[in-house]
């Protein structure tokens, strides 16, 4: 499960989406708030282009949003599991506080998922017949 060539592996550890090896984040720290979300242009070890087109990642704020909505119900549902008697407000402040501290972290795994929903698996050795779109 967790080897290169596996999506789930590329995702979880922010690695170039075509080679699973190189970085694809500036920064590995999502909380590097300067950097937060900033690409390489290209992958340093395969040396693909990580966007094939100008505006790709803007669909990567709908996996942000599901990401988001995913995390304050399951928050709110371990709130109200595990103390039933609090109040509306207690819980809203629970996923408040959760979706404000982990904004970075989804910001980041949103953009290596869009990455990976397009991109496939391809090993740091060049295809045949590749597009030539993809090299920098």
């Amino acid at each position: 499960m967790w080897r290169k060539g596996n999506k789930l592996y590329s995702i979880i550890a922010r690695k170039c989406p075509h080679c699973h090896e190189g970085e694809f984040l500036v920064n590995r720290n999502p909380y590097a708030l300067a950097q937060a979300g900033d690409l390489l242009p290209s992958c340093s070890v395969c040396h693909r282009k990580f966007e094939p087109e100008p505006g790709f990642y803007y669909g990567g704020m709908y996996v942000s949003y599901a990401l988001a909505v995913a995390l304050s119900v399951s928050m709110y549902v371990a709130v109200t599991v595990l103390a039933p008697d609090s109040t509306q407000t207690t819980r809203l402040v629970w996923v408040l506080s959760a979706l404000v501290l982990s904004a970075p972290a989804l910001y980041a795994w949103s953009k290596a998922l869009w990455a990976n929903l397009f991109i496939d698996y391809k090993g740091v050795e060049r295809q045949p017949g590749e597009d030539a779109k993809w090299f920098a």
